[in-house]
């Protein structure tokens, strides 16, 4: 039986890591569902705030997986400590790690700048990390988080934890503005019917 929450996860997660994976001037795809342009726009403003750690990580030649993995075992370790925020910060970290550095900039952390790969290494390298990073963090997430995320809603929960509430206020507002118009048609209506009686 299809498991729907690993599938959605590994979604929303290739979704993600291929928009961060795409070369200088692609232009990006439309994310695929709700919950991914929601970590689209909450990673934005994460990449923003972070810039100046991230940027170090951009174009960085090492074991990708390793990294992100380690980086889980520290902020993931433990599950009161789990929580949407630190969901979207090792996946931002995963998706900085796939990107490729402004032209003329290198990574401090990666190997030396002497051996760096060919563009085309480069590109399958990425390629190849971005499948094993959508594994490894499906894997986490729907394995050892999985009943945080269930506890949580599950994307919904995360979609509906960074929508503005005043987002869900319009949504509510317009919606009783549209009962009441249309009780108000239905009402107008009724009245100018002739009683057949």
């Amino acid at each position: 039986m299809a498991d729907a929450l690993r599938e959605r996860t590994a979604q929303l997660l290739t979704d993600y890591l291929e928009y961060c994976a795409r070369g200088p001037g692609t232009p990006a795809r439309s994310p695929s569902t709700r919950e991914a342009a929601v970590l689209r726009s909450v990673a934005a403003v994460v990449r923003q705030r972070h810039e100046r750690f991230l940027s170090d990580y951009r174009g960085y030649g090492g074991n990708r997986v390793e990294l992100v993995a380690q980086l889980e075992r520290e902020i993931l370790a433990h599950p009161q400590a789990l929580s949407w925020g630190r969901v979207v910060a090792l996946v931002t970290f995963a998706g900085t790690l796939l990107e490729r550095p402004p032209s003329g900039a290198c990574s401090n952390l990666g190997p030396d700048p002497e051996l760096e790969l060919e563009l085309g290494e480069w590109e399958a390298s990425v390629r190849q990390d971005c499948r094993r990073l959508v594994d490894f963090l499906c894997g986490r997430l729907t394995g050892q988080h999985r009943a945080w995320l269930e506890a949580h809603g599950g994307w919904d929960g995360f979609c509906l934890f960074f929508t503005p509430a005043l987002l869900s206020w319009k949504r509510l507002l317009v919606q009783a503005l549209l009962s009441c118009f249309t009780a108000v048609i239905l009402i107008y209506f009724w009245k100018r019917l002739p009683f057949i009686g």
